[in-house]
């Protein structure tokens, strides 16, 4: 059965809505946007024609012609009595970053920052096979995760000066799994959750998802304003802060060692439990000297980790080191979700923290090519656009000269190349997030200089349309009220 996506809910998603043309087609590549950012689902009802253009306040012209474009499209089935519904093709629903359609055509996709598989990565999956007999003659039921990789951890938080028993460890599949784990088992619907302005927004998601409340932080000269949040934390309860500290998704920035201490002072003297996502800190390019981890200024934090982005995209485990009053609540909220983790990936993932940070570093040594062919790339074909290099992470964070990143974005579509709109990051909606791109840097040089190619075009386009716009000759008072 599908969901059915109210008209007030979905006008809600689409503003603010641009477009270089008519109004009906950056409504529907504005629906188009949100499906590629999973805000509206493959199977969703969409409201009717009449219903949305009463929740946008527009004509019902200009509905019908949406459909009618995303039906063009394939995107959208219609049928009398079952009403509009979301159809997305395999290739176009891909997170391939090269995607072959049957027409011959390619797309490039960058809406996900991830590593493709590191030299080496394949030696560990050997290595856990042989490992694999002792394995099989278990359940292979793991609620809290393989005992050989809590205890690895656990070891690796105690060498950086977290001691940690492997009883504190809780395997999950990949960082958002712990988030949504942590969600789950802490929260209340009606809870109030701190989160910077920008972040990662199925994190965002996960908290919502089981009646949490955001207040985002604005996003002024640093992600974590000190001042911002003492405001806000005196203004209500909130049971929650979930921060990425560390090369920080989008912006790559690092929270310094006076942030965190003031963080930690203000979240304990209101007694708000810190979520800390760590999933990028060992993606770190350039060797920076990082302050401690977050966990070190308050001894109630949850830390959360992951694999996926230190090794592997496709290596879906993650983990959570908690203090030892949450384990049980967590292994027991787990027993309502997923019962475990794959446990082979989680031989893998052994295999690889005890095999010396070879695989590690060669995955580093290609993301910084990478990284920097992207730069290159961009200050040869696009100029105007600035670009900081970051000293870790997985993506650049673009400054746009103009409020275009949605425009951007779709006039980028029509060039086959998938990106994901600034705003998609801010947790509050408006137009925050305009002036602003993410581009992942983690593909080929080759992939990365087409994609920068077509961004070009893309930008070409949307810059000469605002220059055709403020050329144009307003029209007369009449004519306007006539229209």
């Amino acid at each position: 059965m599908s969901t059915l996506i109210s008209a007030s809910r979905l006008a809600t998603l689409l503003r603010p809505y641009a477009s270089d043309g008519p109004a009906y087609r950056g409504l529907a590549e504005g629906i188009r946007l949100l499906v590629v950012d999973g805000r509206v689902l493959d199977g969703s009802r969409l409201p009717s024609e009449r219903e949305l253009a009463t929740a946008l306040g527009v004509s019902r012209t200009t509905t019908t012609r949406t459909y009618a474009e995303l039906r063009a499209s394939g995107l959208l089935r219609s049928r009398q009595g079952s009403g509009s519904v979301i159809h997305v093709p395999y290739a176009a629903s891909s997170a391939s970053s090269l995607i072959v359609t049957p027409d011959g055509e390619d797309t490039i996709a960058l809406t996900y920052s991830a590593p493709a598989g590191p030299a080496g990565l394949g030696r560990a999956f050997e290595a856990a096979v042989t490992k694999l007999p002792g394995l099989l003659a278990t359940t292979g039921y793991l609620p809290d995760g393989l005992p050989m990789l809590r205890e690895l951890l656990a070891q690796r938080y105690t060498d950086r000066g977290l001691p940690t028993d492997p009883d504190q460890i809780v395997i999950t599949n990949g960082a958002l799994g712990a988030v949504s784990l942590m969600a789950h088992t802490v929260l209340s619907p009606g809870d109030r959750v701190i989160v910077e302005g920008a972040s990662y927004p199925h994190a965002h998601e996960a908290f919502s998802a089981v009646g949490g409340r955001l207040s985002a932080l604005p996003m002024l000269d640093t992600a974590w304003d000190v001042p911002a949040l003492a405001s806000t934390l005196s203004g209500s309860s909130h049971r929650l802060a979930y921060l990425i500290p560390d090369f920080h998704n989008p912006t790559a920035s690092i929270m310094s060692d006076d942030e965190r201490s003031a963080w930690a002072r203000e979240l304990r003297r209101h007694d708000v439990l810190p979520i800390i996502d760590e999933s990028l800190r060992d993606v770190n390019l350039d060797g920076v000297e990082l302050p401690p981890s977050y966990a070190k200024y308050d001894n109630r934090t949850v830390l959360v980790d992951s694999a996926s982005k230190v090794f592997w995209g496709g290596l879906r485990v993650g983990w959570v080191r908690a203090p030892r009053d949450l384990v049980m609540p967590l292994i027991q909220s787990r027993m309502t979700l997923d019962l475990g983790s794959a446990a082979f990936e989680q031989l893998v993932l052994a295999e690889l923290l005890v095999e010396g940070g070879q695989t590690a570093a060669a995955g580093r040594a290609t993301l910084r090519a990478g990284r920097d062919h992207l730069l290159g790339e961009l200050a040869r074909q696009l100029p105007d656009i600035e670009a900081e290099c970051p000293a870790g992470g997985l993506s650049l964070w673009l400054t746009l000269p103009d409020r275009i990143s949605s425009q951007l974005t779709a006039a980028a579509a029509r060039h086959k190349l998938l990106l994901t709109p600034g705003p998609r990051f801010f947790a509050r909606a408006g137009s925050a997030g305009e002036k602003h791109l993410r581009l992942p840097y983690t593909q080929s040089p080759e992939i990365l200089t087409e994609a920068v190619s077509r961004l070009a075009l893309a930008y070409g386009e949307v810059r000469g349309s605002e220059r055709a716009v403020a050329e144009t000759p307003p029209r007369s008072a009449t004519l306007e009220m006539i229209a």
